[in-house]
């Protein structure tokens, strides 16, 4: 019997996809820095950043590299054990494939022990370090907290007469917004929507799920994704969809979706930080027209935000210098002049606490007609809900996307989309605890298409 199972054709399969950016090191690299990105933006930030590095550090090199399908590369690296970088970056909804197995297999540095010693564990915001922590141990820093606003159009709210001020919760939000929502055609579909919201791909319900205290996985690794807080919430969703039509049913980064901006038809969108500099850049005419305020509360007085995206930089376990490799880590992601530059250009807030001084989030925003935006993503930023990692995320996930679509679409009704996809879960994590509880195959995570990155 053939004990490993797929496992050497998944392996095979997986080298020859990162053949081309796995190459053998010479004798002794320990000066130099080999570093993986996946974001133009990243790259951009970095190679200004990296000459600062290595002029503090002389004779250090730092390689940095934009990697397309980075996360199957790096992975087929781990599953070599050769031709993997000192450092990468890893985006939030692929950091499961790399748990998977025993902690020995885990191809990251283990920085739990670092963190703790040099005393920096609570510079971060606690719940960003959760997505990528596993079983209490923390295996890289976290970039980002991205917290969520609510990007409207203030001055089509003074026209209507709407206070942002009276909206506290969603069902303030659906009471004074619907107004807006009006057929001027007479043709049975409003001409314009409060809100945007994708009846396609899960990232805004699941900005909302956390919300409202909801999420994919409990503290012990259980799935709870049909629970009532979960299907109470997609319901929810869907109703903005469907019977109240007060949502259109857009992605976010459809450039269809900026010309609906443009055009009007669009007043409202759910907006990290990151995005909110995205509608900036795509839909300048509006300059002036959008504010950002507090996501509203599921119930009154409780959370105003949520979080969407993020990404990591973790050290490799193939890294020949880790006390190196851990030095720039932390410069890329704690350095106080290369985090306000960060802000200038996307908005995106640090999770390091003691940044939030810099004068650069003080500073008014002219295309938010001169909304100091930094302030107020400043003072949600510690509000943002954690959620608790498994190894089977990245599956998950996939198959949430599903879940929403067919709920959005009226294929299956959100309580019965949740129930099959919680079924689909747990399925498939029995099915892998059986082969390695009873055959001992080997467990390797399956290849999968690269995510969207959000940055």
């Amino acid at each position: 019997m053939n004990h490993l199972g797929k496992a050497p054709l998944i392996f095979g399969l997986l080298f020859l996809l990162a053949f081309p950016v796995i190459v053998f090191r010479g004798d002794d690299r320990s000066d130099t820095l080999e570093f993986w990105i996946f974001a133009q933006t990243h790259y951009d930030e970095f190679s200004a950043r990296i000459p600062a590095f290595e002029a503090a550090h002389p004779g250090v090199k730092v390689e940095l590299r934009l990697i397309s399908k980075l996360h199957d590369k790096l992975l087929a690296a781990f599953l070599s054990g050769i031709g993997g970088p000192d450092l990468s970056e890893v985006e939030i909804s692929s950091v499961g494939r790399f748990f998977k197995g025993t902690k020995e297999e885990i191809g990251f540095v283990d920085l739990t022990d670092r963190i703790e010693r040099e005393g920096i564990t609570d510079e971060f915001v606690q719940a960003r370090l959760a997505p990528w922590s596993l079983g209490g141990r923390v295996y890289g820093l976290p970039r980002d907290v991205h917290p969520v606003m609510l990007l409207y159009r203030h001055d089509v709210y003074q026209e209507a007469g709407i206070d942002p001020a009276s909206i506290e919760t969603w069902d303030d939000f659906v009471r004074e917004t619907r107004p807006l929502a009006r057929d001027d055609d007479g043709d049975g579909r409003p001409d314009r929507y409060p809100i945007m919201l994708s009846a396609h791909k899960p990232g805004h319900f699941w900005l909302l799920l956390l919300q409202n205290g909801g999420g994919m996985f409990d503290e012990d690794g259980g799935v709870i994704i049909d629970n009532e807080i979960a299907v109470a919430t997609l319901e929810f969703y869907c109703s903005l969809l469907n019977e109240a039509q007060l949502a259109i049913p857009e992605f976010s980064q459809d450039p269809a979706s900026y010309a609906a901006m443009k055009e009007g038809i669009i007043l409202g969108v759910l907006a990290p930080d990151w995005y909110i500099s995205f509608v900036r850049r795509f839909v300048p005419e509006l300059e002036g027209k959008w504010r950002a305020m507090p996501l509203p509360a599921w119930r009154e007085g409780e959370r105003r935000t949520s979080t969407w995206g993020g990404t990591m930089i973790a050290v490799t376990k193939q890294a020949e210098n880790p006390d190196l490799a851990w030095e720039f880590a932390k410069f890329a992601y704690m350095d106080d002049e290369a985090l306000a530059n960060r802000y200038r250009k996307t908005f995106i807030i640090p999770p390091i606490k003691s940044a939030w001084s810099n004068p650069v989030y003080a500073e008014s925003e002219t295309y938010l007609d001169g909304q100091v935006l930094g302030r107020s993503l400043t003072e949600l930023a510690p509000d943002i809900p954690g959620f608790h990692l498994n190894p089977y995320w990245a599956e998950a996930n996939d198959l949430l996307r599903q879940a929403v679509y067919e709920a959005a679409n009226g294929i299956r009704t959100p309580a019965d989309a949740l129930s099959y996809l919680a079924a689909q879960v747990r399925a498939l994590m029995q099915e892998s605890t059986v082969a390695t509880d009873e055959e001992g195959e080997l467990r390797l995570p399956s290849p999968r298409i690269e995510s969207t990155e959000t940055e």
